[in-house]
């Protein structure tokens, strides 16, 4: 019998109807009973087929692993190739695992996989550990303005690995009631290509229907990440501080966790919600909003599906042995992330564009002030912003006065949230010519 607990994330409009903090987490995060059984031997067999892994994994009771992978993106291809690739850490623990592997986000169905809430949709690689019922255990993956790998390792990916079976074999599991059963987020198979924002998308984006020239039909996660902003602004709910502060560090609120541990915590800020909720150096994270963490991913993943205001969440970890519970208590603003890196923010479906796309100039890069050449494709003369007398060759020194040296990402990004359709902008090249181009209002 499933004991419920109570999850709420107002900001995405997703409420789950159960009580976590009356669960037994003493009881949870400390010694594991459970037995992981031996490992079977053999190589590991990566599935295509969701459905019958499922079946697999119900008749077998190993746990399912499921990831997904857009393989046009070169974000995190090392990563996947080192999990197909195995070696001696991964593989005796990928072969507890009814192992999947897919590669089209149309594929996502939203009674195992909550992709609305779960999911970082701006990452080309992510995994879901699932029961073989299909309840939801956790995620893994992660990525920041830094790079691929300052979130995730293959370190994290075992040690995440090792908690799951733990968690998956204890034999109070189905006690605690703390999965998150299959069937939450939809009862009935439902996949990006039924939302709203999928018409939506395609009606902005026709292109995306074309299949991709070596990888054939595929939908991009960050493709359904637009869609979901796109329903936002068809019903005016869109919140700008929503698009940019998606998936949250743990430094937003004052942690630093050890990346190849996953939930050690490395330093804690002075004064941060972190140092006052109790929490310490050395501690290792073990529960947030209700959810078991297995790794860092799922304590963004609590952040991530927080309210964007003020607000209290519940953690818990343990230290020397005894397991401790608190409050992080996060004020109005907590969210800024530098979320620019994200394709649904620079190349998103919110906002207007520059009229060009931005290459680095001779000074780019160089602590000079702002220094790009618009690039107008093939036929430049075709492009509006032709008609203002900016020419490609130019190098643009100034956009509205705004002269700061950005990387190129960046700066699409902070054009987009600065500025509306309608807007007229002054591109200044070197030289102190300058170029008024009206942004375009879509109809």
């Amino acid at each position: 019998m499933k004991i419920p607990i109570m999850l709420v994330a107002a900001t995405f409009g997703w409420s789950v109807p159960f009580f976590a903090e009356e669960a037994p987490w003493k009881e949870i995060l400390g010694p594991p009973q459970g037995e992981v059984p031996d490992d079977p031997g053999g190589r590991v067999v990566w599935r295509d087929d969701f459905p019958k892994s499922l079946e697999e994994a119900r008749r077998t009771g190993r746990p399912l692993l499921v990831t997904w992978r857009c393989l046009p993106c070169k974000q995190c291809a090392d990563f996947d190739q080192a999990v197909l690739d195995g070696g001696e850490a991964l593989d005796p623990l990928l072969r507890r695992f009814v192992t999947v592997r897919l590669t089209d986000a149309s594929l996502l169905d939203e009674r195992y996989f909550p992709y609305r809430t779960h999911q970082d949709l701006d990452l080309s690689w992510w995994a879901y550990f699932l029961s073989p019922e299909g309840d939801y255990y956790g995620v893994f993956g992660g990525k920041d303005h830094v790079s691929d790998t300052t979130r995730m390792s293959e370190a994290a990916f075992v040690n995440t690995l090792r908690r799951v079976l733990e968690h998956h074999h204890d034999p109070r599991r189905e006690t605690w009631g703390i999965d998150l059963p299959h069937g939450t987020a939809a009862t009935e198979p439902k996949g990006p290509k039924d939302m709203e924002g999928y018409r939506l998308l395609l009606a902005k984006r026709p292109g995306m229907a074309n299949p991709h020239p070596q990888h054939g039909s595929c939908l991009h996660c960050h493709q359904v990440g637009d869609m979901l902003t796109l329903e936002t602004l068809e019903s005016d709910t869109f919140k700008p501080d929503d698009l940019l502060g998606k998936w949250p560090l743990p430094e937003n609120a004052g942690i630093r966790l050890d990346r190849d541990d996953g939930l050690l915590v490395n330093d804690i800020d002075p004064g941060s919600p972190a140092e006052l909720a109790g929490l310490r150096t050395g501690d290792r994270l073990g529960m947030a909003g209700g959810m078991r963490l297995f790794g860092q991913a799922d304590f963004r993943g609590v952040l991530h599906r927080l309210d964007s205001g003020a607000t209290t969440v519940p953690i818990a970890w343990t230290r020397d042995g005894d397991v401790r519970v608190g409050r992080l208590s996060l004020k109005s603003g907590w969210r800024t992330t530098e979320n620019w890196w994200r394709k649904t923010v620079y190349d998103g479906v919110y906002g207007p564009g520059m009229g060009f796309f931005p290459l680095a100039g001779p000074r780019f890069g160089k602590g000079q002030g702002l220094s790009v050449k618009p690039w107008m494709g093939p036929k430049p003369a075709e492009r509006p912003i032709f008609a203002t007398g900016l020419r490609p060759s130019m190098e643009i020194v100034a956009i509205n006065g705004m002269k700061d040296d950005m990387e190129i990402r960046k700066l699409i990004a902070w054009f987009r949230f600065n500025h509306s359709p309608g807007d007229e902008i002054r591109y200044t090249v070197k030289g102190g010519q300058e170029f008024r181009h009206v942004l375009p209002v879509e109809e």
